[in-house]
């Protein structure tokens, strides 16, 4: 304990014989971490942020809303749909016609920037950064308009294919009704076939009594005999070609509540988020904040030409 005390009494004193060389050192850094920390060496940066709560987006596998949420905003598309509509590669100074890796660093500065995280409550927050608090709060907003832009071609893509599907199918009960109903129109033409059940009943009545001589007067044995004849050639046609009609109907009126409710699907524009927080234009710089730049250079500063003074004391003795 007694050789602690030495040693801090020793170093209190080495300090207090150089105290005016330190306070100079600390003076001087003090003052060039204030000149370097200015704007004029490093730009200052503002944030905006933004908190959005996944909507409508489906089922993908076991992935909860906040995770499909998370890979969305990671993807190559919406980055790359943001950086060229808020011009981000003038705007961040990066060559990226000349310079092979041009692309790559203006990522890597996208990716610095712009911050995506999760938040207790499966929420996404949304944080940008910027030179400009205009920019940063354009890019929150930016950000969010094209999350929304790329899900809904994804799901418009799906729901086209889910269209087609169903289009194809309405389209061939569609034609199937309109050749059947067209065969079944043919036969009523042009063998007077209107209802099988009825005529056949009525054909057979008349028949019995034009060939039993109880009405011969009043019926007509050859309408009558030319009617039985189509009757027979053609009415278990008339009967097949009614039934499917029938059931091609009940299936049409199906298919075409289906396409009607894929077509509202397929056209129907969506958002895949709620805003919870909006963004906003702040002035106050969030970087560098240049008080603890100074606070940490000048005792950095003191520090070392501290040591120094006690490396040269040890080598003089």
């Amino acid at each position: 304990m007694s050789k602690l005390e030495d040693l801090n009494s020793n170093l209190l004193q080495v300090a207090l014989q150089n105290k005016k060389p330190l306070i100079i050192v600390g003076i001087v850094a003090a003052v060039l971490s204030v000149l370097f920390s200015s704007p004029t060496f490093i730009k200052p940066k503002f944030k905006s942020e933004a908190i959005v709560y996944p909507s409508n987006l489906g089922e993908y596998s076991e992935e909860s809303p906040i995770e499909q949420m998370m890979q969305w905003f990671e993807s190559r598309n919406l980055k790359e749909r943001v950086i060229k509509e808020n011009n981000l590669a003038e705007h961040y100074e990066i060559d990226v016609v000349n310079d092979k890796l041009g692309e790559y660093y203006l990522f890597l500065e996208y990716d610095e920037n712009v911050k995506v995280s999760e938040t207790k409550y499966e929420s996404a927050q949304i944080t940008v950064t910027d030179s400009d608090p205009e920019k940063a709060f354009k890019m929150v907003n930016s950000v969010i308009k094209n999350f929304n832009e790329v899900v809904r071609n994804e799901h418009k893509k799906r729901a086209l294919e889910d269209l087609l599907t169903v289009e194809t199918q309405f389209n061939k009960v569609k034609h199937d009704l309109d050749s059947v109903s067209t065969e079944l129109k043919k036969i009523r033409t042009d063998f007077n076939i209107i209802s099988y059940g009825v005529q056949s009943e009525e054909v057979m009545k008349g028949y019995l009594r034009t060939f039993d001589g109880a009405a011969k007067t009043s019926s007509n044995t050859e309408e009558i005999l030319r009617l039985k004849k189509n009757l027979e050639e053609k009415g278990g046609d008339f009967i097949t070609l009614d039934q499917r009609v029938y059931h091609l109907l009940e299936a049409y009126k199906k298919w075409e509540i289906e396409y009607v409710n894929a077509t509202k699907i397929y056209n129907r524009i969506m958002t895949y988020t709620n805003l919870v927080s909006e963004p906003t234009i702040s002035h106050k710089k969030v970087y560098p904040i240049r008080w603890l730049i100074v606070a940490l250079s000048t005792f950095g500063a003191v520090f070392f030409a501290f040591v120094v003074i006690l490396f040269q004391r040890r080598i003089k003795n």
